[in-house]
């Protein structure tokens, strides 16, 4: 993690992304609070060459998700995640277990998928995280009401945290199950769901709620314009809306 965070904010093949960043009126401050990197597209075994000065092999980094070996015609192993923006995924008490790369701007195009996610491995399961959660778990607690904000995506919990809601969480990388939900009870005694305004999400909402509510964990929905989603209205119309 503090490899693609140097990549971010020194390397010259990073100029891209933090021109996207910024355009989405993501600050420093909100980069150095979610450790938000980038994975540099050239060299392609930038990763591996970092690896290799503090002692670990290709094995070790293919164990944890983040190298791919040479596989259909290549011949060398090369970084996961190359020429996107990197947001680590977290435990409950900080420590980085997995990433998700996205494709920022012009950096991406329709044949590309929008993440790149870790796969699981021995310290990570995609169905038992909440992204944010590492941010969000002591400011549920301390809630009046410990109530949790619930969100589809990682530029919404961000923007969400930046904006003074610091109980959001997102899953990651998957549908919100029931791992998910007893592991937010937990922290939480009550939740709000912030999906999007899109068919998909109020589809997702009305799920996710319901699997909460088997939880015996109460539920309320705030609905947004289609189109919107909690970053699109705190950016466009405030957090006070």
């Amino acid at each position: 993690a503090d490899f693609y965070s140097r990549c971010l904010k020194q390397t010259k093949g990073a100029a891209a992304a933090r021109a996207y960043l910024a355009s989405r009126q993501i600050d420093q401050h909100i980069i150095d609070d979610f450790m938000i990197g980038f994975a540099p597209p050239e060299p392609h075994d930038a990763i591996m060459r970092w690896a290799q000065k503090h002692g670990y092999s290709n094995d070790d980094l293919q164990a944890a998700g983040v190298v791919l070996p040479p596989f259909d015609g290549r011949t060398e192993w090369y970084d996961r995640f190359q020429d996107r923006l990197i947001f680590p995924i977290r435990d409950t008490l900080g420590r980085v277990i997995a990433f998700s790369a996205r494709v920022y701007g012009a950096g991406g195009n329709k044949r590309q998928a929008k993440y790149v996610n870790s796969p699981e491995t021995e310290i990570f399961t995609k169905g038992r995280v909440l992204y944010g959660l590492d941010h969000a778990a002591s400011k549920i607690v301390k809630n009046p009401r410990r109530e949790a904000l619930i969100c589809e995506g990682q530029i919404d919990v961000i923007r969400c945290h930046a904006a003074g809601f610091e109980t959001a969480v997102a899953s990651q990388g998957t549908a919100f199950s029931k791992e998910h939900a007893k592991l937010l009870k937990r922290y939480a005694d009550c939740a709000v769901l912030v999906f999007d305004g899109d068919a998909a999400g109020c589809k997702a909402a009305v799920r996710t709620g319901a699997l909460l509510l088997e939880e015996s964990i109460p539920v309320r929905v705030a609905r947004l314009s289609p189109g919107d989603d909690p970053d699109s209205v705190i950016l466009t119309k405030g957090h006070q809306t």
